[in-house]
């Protein structure tokens, strides 16, 4: 018993002596967290009288590229690109021969340079040369923005043009050219002194030059002169300080189309069809091939852009139909639209199946089908609770042919009785007939009941609705929060103020044409914007610009902060809207 327990001590001991020896992986120390840094250009950074066909930098680490091809900028442009590669710790450009004379390069890596362990990017690491006695030290600097939302681009090319054609940029390549950063900032370094064409370029094709309908461009009417920055510097009798220009502010657009198109179509089983185009369309139209259709037997429903239509078509009965497809006089293509697929007529191989349901079929037969009756698609946003100053509506898939008001009641709970309420009804919009409107004075924290009589409402295919109840009550102002807003307006045209909540969708729009007081009385907390687009044409909405004709995008303006409404709170906010031609 005693040789057995000294033999157990003897294997623990062992087993904690291998323990203790076991070899541990090293942790790898302190995780890195800095950027390579570069120690050694050969040759140097802003080199002058370059002529050397390769450039070497020595970095403090093991570097790598990322995503180089996205981010690489040469400006001006090379004969071919630089070849860049990496060898341990060294960057290597290899430079095309035949660079031009007495010209400032500048190549731009961005942040594709990181080390190798962590991907940590040099950012906007940049080398710059000179093939003749100087290195231009000029510059233009901006931001470059979407028109109508003043939003970024992934990726946005910002281009200088020494030539002074305005189709320039649909045959050349830019001289000096620069990306626009994340929040659409950007910077062109390193100029010649001169005047230049600017735009700004979301280029489909990478190819530098504005060929694609896809692609969106921003201009400037007027030449742009880069500038050095001492020029500013300084503010005494000796060296006055000059004023810095103001800052250059592209607004990106897509532009329509010259000439219109059909681009496509979209059936659904209700004989309602999507046409889209990739322009607005003036006058939509239908011309009929196979048929011989009724007076009006298409109902059409322009899109916001009026690049797109929704047709509903009536008393069509054919499974397909042939038709034109045209803008005015202008056929645009010819169409097989099949409304109704043909079902598939069932068989059986069992002569059971074929005999034995003769009589069920026969007495099928002399029975009288009874005509489904389609109920209209409505759709309402009533709640338990609705705001007190807020109008009812119902909302239609198909368009309205007719609904009768007096079908439509509100009452108001009085002790245990509802008394009616006088409403007005109206159809919202009149081209679209798909909405109504229910406007009364409603009194704060006071129940209501709304009633539609069965067949109130009728559509198009002259569908009708059942009998429609809503309970609800009202809100009370303390709920809400309001805001004062003076619009400080200099300008000549239309100006459209817009209230967007946190989803950028509008509130309420108000139309001025002049310095003006506008108040929002009843505004559910939460955060807002407030934006103002110049309506140069006066036509009620936002229009893009047209390069051919040199015509910019209209401009849009924010104010310069979120709106933060509280309830129960009231806000004031003066607007300086200074505006720019």
């Amino acid at each position: 018993m005693q040789r057995r327990i000294r033999t157990y001590i003897a294997i623990a001991i062992v087993i904690a002596i291998s323990a203790c020896a076991t070899v541990v992986r090293p942790t790898g120390g302190a995780k890195d967290a800095t950027a390579p840094v570069a120690l050694n250009y050969n040759p140097q950074n802003g080199s002058v009288n370059f002529a050397e066909n390769k450039v070497v930098i020595k970095f403090d680490e093991f570097i790598v590229l990322d995503k180089l091809n996205q981010q690489m900028v040469v400006s001006p442009q090379m004969p071919e690109k630089p070849v860049v590669s990496i060898n341990g710790k060294k960057l290597i450009v290899e430079l095309p021969d035949s660079l031009k004379e007495n010209t400032t390069y500048t190549i731009f890596f961005g942040n594709a340079v990181v080390n190798y362990k962590e991907r940590i990017p040099v950012r906007n690491f940049s080398y710059v040369f000179s093939t003749g006695a100087i290195v231009d030290s000029l510059i233009i600097e901006g931001s470059a923005v979407k028109a109508f939302d003043h939003t970024n681009y992934d990726e946005l090319f910002v281009m200088l043009y020494k030539s002074k054609d305005d189709s320039a940029i649909y045959k050349e390549k830019p001289y000096y050219l620069t990306k626009a950063n994340k929040i659409g900032n950007f910077k062109l370094p390193n100029l010649a002194p001169g005047e230049y064409q600017i735009y700004a370029l979301k280029d489909a094709n990478r190819n530098y030059i504005y060929d694609q309908e896809d692609e969106e461009i921003a201009f400037c009417k007027t030449l742009v002169s880069p500038y050095h920055p001492s020029e500013f510097i300084g503010n005494d009798s000796v060296k006055p300080k000059k004023e810095k220009p103001k800052d250059l502010n592209l607004f990106v657009f897509q532009e329509w189309p010259d000439d219109i198109k059909y681009m496509d179509k979209k059936v659904t089983p209700t004989k309602k069809i999507l046409f889209t185009f990739n322009k607005p369309i003036d006058n939509f139209n239908l011309i009929p091939l196979n048929f011989e259709p009724e007076k009006d037997w298409h109902f059409d429903v322009y899109g916001n852009d009026r690049d797109s239509v929704t047709c509903y078509l009536m008393g069509v009965e054919q499974d397909s139909i042939d038709i034109i497809v045209a803008d005015g006089d202008l056929h645009l293509d010819t169409l097989e639209i099949v409304l109704a697929k043909k079902q598939k007529r069932k068989s059986s191989s069992s002569s059971f199946a074929i005999f034995g349901n003769k009589k069920k079929n026969n007495e099928k037969t002399d029975t009288i089908k009874k005509k489904v009756i389609v109920k209209i698609k409505i759709s309402d946003k009533i709640t338990r609770s609705i705001h007190f100053f807020s109008e009812l509506s119902f909302a239609f898939e198909v368009p309205l042919a007719k609904y009768q008001a007096d079908r439509i009641h509100l009452y108001k709970a009085r002790d245990t009785l509802w008394r009616p309420v006088k409403i007005e009804t109206r159809i919202t919009n009149e081209d679209r007939r798909q909405r109504v409107s229910i406007k009364a004075d409603f009194e704060e924290r006071k129940k209501y009941k709304l009633v539609v009589d069965d067949s109130t409402f009728f559509d198009l295919y002259n569908s009708t609705n059942d009998s429609i109840e809503r309970i609800f009550s009202t809100t009370e102002l303390r709920e809400y929060g309001s805001l004062d807003l003076e619009v400080n307006y200099p300008g000549n045209n239309s100006l459209i103020v817009q209230l967007l909540n946190a989803k950028e969708e509008i509130i309420r729009e108000d139309f001025i044409n002049e310095s003006q007081l506008i108040k929002y009385p009843y505004m559910i907390p939460g955060k807002y914007k407030i934006k103002a687009i110049i309506d140069n044409n006066g036509n009620g909405k936002w229009d893009r610009g047209d390069f051919e004709k040199r015509l910019l995008p209209e401009r849009i303006y924010y104010v310069n902060k979120i709106i933060d409404i509280r309830a129960n709170w009231d806000n004031e906010q003066i607007w300086e809207l200074e505006t720019e031609d």
